[in-house]
């Protein structure tokens, strides 16, 4: 039995510039991820809920079919419409899920034997020993004022970021900054710059609020400028999102002059960059600064997670605004969860004031840089010529492109055959398309695997090229047209 209830209390606000079909979806997105419309749950018939809320059949179309593009929904021909899940699952995540490898180069999160649950549970429990239940009260929507303060002086300090601490505010984890961000800049048809490839989920942060996303090929010391500068004439972004050191998936770091440069841009073209820091201190080779560093005319959102370094669930993560954000990031800020755990909060303050997460990020460093140089090593040992691939100089990927034509997505498949995983090129575009590079990382593989698992994924990569060059010297360069 279909629910329309809950459906038809959605506040549409027709004085809004913003489409009654997107305030709809979005109504009916949050019930689904509220768990308010639950898994294989019908929706009600267009009809039936357009003559419920007072609203035109073509609005609730295109509510609908929107929500089937971005994947909560399907429609069942002579049935109607029903939730798939409380939860999107990202192409990412459904990769990852499909089966288990020996040689695993997809997965880029710290393995558990890594996490730093000793020093974790001391903290948390010298928090519950110093105030008992106090520990759970509810912190100021800005965040624990003492992690804050903290934050300034040992992160933001020694990276050169130079702010005052009511400018700094704690998140459950990047992707809520990220949304926050999103929310707080982006209207219907906003047009929002993103490098090609991309982090996805900034991708589905910037599509659910409707904004037109414009790629911007990246290069291995940074956005193609000379693309970027062409775009800029044509149509400025209101957001410009980059993750400039030891970028995912690419690992490629932006050079110094390109930073100046956007900088530059962002000034000349009036224009905000949301910087996403999420591995700067994982570098193998010189110490990477952030953008925010060079930033003195507050253009730059600085958002930094604590998830890739330490534990995925701490889910604790950092904006730096210019001021005049702050009170707008409060109310978004509150409307999404009221303000972050408070104890995992005091316990994260602990481990920065006291240096366990500085020396935890030295371990994890040594770790890494070690199946790094493995990594490197067997790639030009055993790789064919065919391919091309950057070294990083920090970071946990590394981005391989196959010849012209010959795309990631058909290898993937065929080295799954042969129990190696990657990810594939077009989970990180916009809109997904096949393409030749694919992303390797070495987070949860051990170094004894790392060169048999290369050595295979060589060998896959030239049975792929002979079988693809025999096809088109049989069939012509279309040949994939043809099977």
């Amino acid at each position: 039995m279909d629910n329309i209830e809950n459906i038809v209390s959605i506040h549409l606000d027709r004085n809004l510039k913003e489409p009654l079909y997107l305030q709809l979806y979005r109504g009916i997105v949050n019930l689904i991820e509220n768990g308010a419309l639950k898994a294989n749950e019908k929706l009600p018939p267009i009809r039936k809920l357009a003559k419920s809320m007072n609203i035109n059949t073509i609005t609730v179309a295109n509510a609908y079919k929107l929500l089937e593009k971005e994947g909560y929904i399907t429609t069942k021909v002579g049935s109607g419409s029903y939730v798939i899940s409380a939860k999107r699952i990202s192409c990412e995540e459904s990769i990852l899920e499909t089966k288990v490898v020996k040689y695993n180069f997809a997965s880029a999160s710290i393995p558990p034997s890594l996490f730093p649950t000793e020093e974790f549970k001391e903290a948390i429990v010298r928090v519950l020993d110093s105030e008992g239940g106090y520990a759970f009260e509810s912190q100021e929507i800005a965040g624990y004022k003492a992690l804050r303060e903290t934050i300034n002086e040992t992160l933001l300090a020694s990276q050169g970021i130079d702010v005052d601490t009511d400018n700094i505010y704690v998140v459950s984890g990047a992707q809520q900054g990220i949304e926050i961000i999103a929310k707080l800049l982006l209207d219907y048809q906003d047009v929002v710059y993103i490098e090609r490839p991309t982090y996805p989920g900034a991708i589905s942060a910037f599509k659910s609020r409707s904004a037109k996303i414009v790629e911007i090929p990246l290069k291995e010391d940074g956005l193609d400028i000379n693309e970027l500068e062409h775009m800029l004439k044509i149509t400025p972004p209101k957001l410009l999102y980059i993750i400039p050191n030891f970028q995912n998936p690419t690992g490629y770091s932006y050079s110094e002059e390109k930073k100046s440069i956007l900088l530059e841009f962002a000034q000349k073209y009036d224009f905000i960059i949301l910087e996403d820091d999420h591995l700067n201190e994982l570098y193998y080779q010189e110490e990477a600064k952030p953008l925010k560093a060079f930033d003195k005319n507050n253009r730059v959102f600085y958002i930094k997670s604590f998830s890739k370094l330490l534990m995925p669930g701490l889910r604790l993560g950092f904006i730096v605004s210019p001021e005049i954000y702050g009170r707008k990031i409060l109310e978004i800020k509150y409307l999404s969860d009221i303000s972050s755990s408070s104890l995992t909060q005091k316990a994260l303050n602990i481990m920065l004031k006291e240096e366990s997460f500085k020396k935890h990020v030295d371990k994890i460093r040594n770790i890494f840089q070690k199946r790094w140089e493995i990594i490197i090593k067997s790639l030009k040992k055993h790789m064919t010529q065919d391919v091309y691939y950057s070294i990083p100089k920090g970071g946990l990927y590394l981005w391989i492109n196959l010849p012209k034509g010959h795309y990631s997505r058909d290898l993937y498949y065929k080295a799954l055959e042969k129990e190696v995983m990657f990810m594939p090129g077009d989970v990180f575009l916009s809109d997904p398309f096949p393409i030749e590079g694919f992303r390797i990382s070495f987070t949860q593989i051990s170094e004894s695997d790392i060169e048999e698992g290369i050595k295979i994924l060589a060998d896959c990569i030239k049975s792929f090229l002979k079988e693809s060059y025999y096809k088109r010297s049989i069939f012509g360069k279309d040949y994939r047209i043809l099977i």
